[in-house]
């Protein structure tokens, strides 16, 4: 059960980017380097979590400026940013999703009708960050509750597998109701992949 840590969670603004950077970079991994790193290192990555997509400052002020996302963010007692969550909302279709799509594979048809339809609107969480000293007291769990009071249809997300397994992310979006829905294999630039795709029901009660 993780410790719990009061912070204040709001929507972004386009001044908070250098912080929403900052957060990103602390649990930054080039999946390219993968190979290159040791046992300890990939053990280490694997349970406490990973990021695998660098992006700019300029990336996250065009998230902010658009109004079918939201970042949410976490500060501290002083203003401080500690982490943020990325929500893309209005998606209808996981296809048109993600830059790197293989081979499908879906626990149910109503996974597979909520992923590929046209028709059926979902969300997608894309990133979610708490810098290093601040995770396991709560707080992306306090972000994501903030997120889902205000988001009417299911949460999508894509876990990685291979080449690295991110355990820590599977564990964090079980424990806040999200079910095991998919797989996506494939090939990326010579290596192999393969994701876990989640999804939270959002049925609200």
């Amino acid at each position: 059960m993780p410790q719990k840590f009061n912070v204040n969670v709001r929507i972004a603004s386009l001044e908070d980017a250098p912080g929403i950077q900052n957060a990103l970079k602390q649990n930054l991994i080039e999946i390219r380097d993968v190979d290159e790193i040791s046992r300890k290192e990939r053990k280490n990555l694997e349970e406490q979590g990973f990021l695998r997509k660098e992006v700019d400052i300029k990336y996250y002020k065009q998230l902010i400026d658009d109004p079918n996302i939201d970042i949410y963010i976490a500060s501290d007692t002083e203003g401080n940013i500690i982490g943020f969550a990325s929500i893309h909302r209005k998606k209808y279709n996981i296809m048109k999703v993600r830059d790197v799509i293989g081979q499908l594979s879906f626990e149910n048809e109503r996974t597979k009708e909520l992923l590929l339809s046209e028709n059926t609107e979902f969300a997608y969480l894309d990133q979610v960050s708490i810098l290093p000293e601040y995770k396991r007291k709560g707080i992306a769990t306090a972000i994501f509750k903030e997120a889902l009071a205000n988001i009417d249809t299911p949460v999508v997300v894509f876990i990685v597998e291979k080449p690295l397994f991110n355990k820590a992310s599977i564990y964090w979006h079980e424990y806040n109701g999200f079910e095991f829905s998919a797989i996506n294999r494939g090939e990326y630039k010579g290596k192999a992949f393969k994701f876990q795709i989640f999804v939270h029901w959002n049925e609200k009660k």
